[in-house]
């Protein structure tokens, strides 16, 4: 029996969803079993209960105002990330000699099986937060926690990113092997399709936001520089497509949480894509929205500077700056043929680089590297 573990942490965006489907396309004549570590621990009311008690001790009583807050800091216990580890290796440790390798998405736990090579995809690191200036200062409260982090990474067999950003933190600032580590990028989680490039579509001064995190996302500064250049543009429109933040006014258009297979029409209906994120990993509405051939508006962070080239496939900005947001809509408001040949550089440069299928084979030849059986089958 050839077998593959992939163990993950919920959708993560969708990310996983799409990382199932090309193990099945990559890995043909394998049994893939996929592991979801909320099935796992919330079967355990010990442990459950334990780790929020862990949680609060760890982080500070703030972490319950929140579900945001209380979901976040979960899995960030240095308790839970042993734990995981334990219910893990009891669960799967017979299975090692049919395993090919086990991969697992980020880096909140850690699910190696010992005598399985072991593969990591992640987007982020603990380390990574400090290249961000709106950082949440509590996840550097468990030198523990940060200290298994560093573990799993280093003793990883191969790492694969989502942004050279990420590759570089890891090679930088925890001393991973660099031949270990590759960015492979990361595929749009939505369907693409043909899409109007007519100056009339970038005329139109229709705006379109998408994320399900308000403030991380930069919404409050988006809001107060759309209403600035709107001085100048009555006829500009605004579209919050994810959450549903208590906000109003002319030309302002909150439509909540869409289904993914719902989001295509908000892509192909705006002229601009923006998301001023104080925090951003990657970003892949950004990438979603330039295959949709929209000009990206979005904050000087790696994220972003992984996907957006500053004036070519779009504007980049300061964080949490109204000003310069007004004058980057504004701009595009004036040029719409500006927008779009932002849009169409955008497509081009980012269709083949933010694909599923070039990731899947990516991530493929990185487990051929690491896995014997796998380099013998070629």
């Amino acid at each position: 029996m050839r077998r593959i573990l992939f163990v993950k942490l919920g959708h993560f965006s969708y990310t996983n969803d799409e990382v199932m489907a090309q193990l099945g396309k990559n890995f043909p004549g394998h049994d893939l079993i996929v592991a979801d570590v909320k099935d796992i621990v919330k079967r355990d009311y010990f442990t459950l209960g334990y780790n929020v008690l862990a949680e609060v001790a760890t982080f500070g009583p703030s972490v319950l105002k929140n579900r945001g807050d209380l979901h976040a800091f979960f899995f960030r216990t240095p308790f839970m990330f042993r734990r995981l580890n334990e219910m893990l290796v009891e669960k799967y440790a017979a299975l090692a000699p049919e395993l090919d390798f086990v991969i697992q998405t980020q880096g909140l736990f850690n699910a190696r099986i010992p005598g399985a090579p072991f593969f990591i995809y992640t987007d982020y690191t603990f380390l990574s937060n400090l290249d961000f200036p709106g950082h949440d200062r509590r996840q550097f409260r468990s030198e523990k926690a940060m200290r298994y982090e560093a573990d799993l990474y280093r003793s990883a067999d191969a790492i694969a990113v989502t942004g050279s950003h990420v590759e570089r933190t890891l090679v930088r600032q925890y001393g991973c092997d660099p031949a270990r580590v590759r960015t492979v990028h990361i595929g749009a989680n939505i369907v693409v399709r043909p899409v109007s490039t007519e100056l009339s579509r970038y005329a139109a001064k229709h705006v379109v936001f998408v994320g399900v995190e308000w403030e991380r996302k930069g919404g409050p500064a988006l809001v107060e520089g759309f209403r600035r250049a709107q001085q100048a543009h009555p006829d500009a429109r605004l579209t919050i497509v994810g959450c549903s933040p208590d906000v109003s006014g002319p030309g302002i258009t909150v439509a909540g949480l869409v289904p993914r297979a719902q989001m295509p029409p908000f892509f192909e209906a705006a002229s601009v894509f923006c998301t001023p994120s104080l925090i951003e990993p990657l970003g892949i509405a950004a990438v979603e929205a330039s295959l949709y051939r929209l000009p990206v508006v979005a904050t000087q962070i790696d994220g972003f500077m992984e996907t957006v080239v500053d004036g070519e496939t779009g504007l980049l900005v300061p964080v949490n700056d109204p000003d310069a947001i007004a004058s980057a809509l504004g701009r595009l408001f004036a040029d719409p043929d500006l927008a779009r040949r932002m849009g169409a550089a955008g497509f081009e440069r980012n269709h083949d680089r933010f694909n599923w299928d070039e990731v899947g084979k990516r991530l493929r030849a990185m487990a051929e590297g690491i896995a014997p059986r796998l380099r013998q089958a070629a």
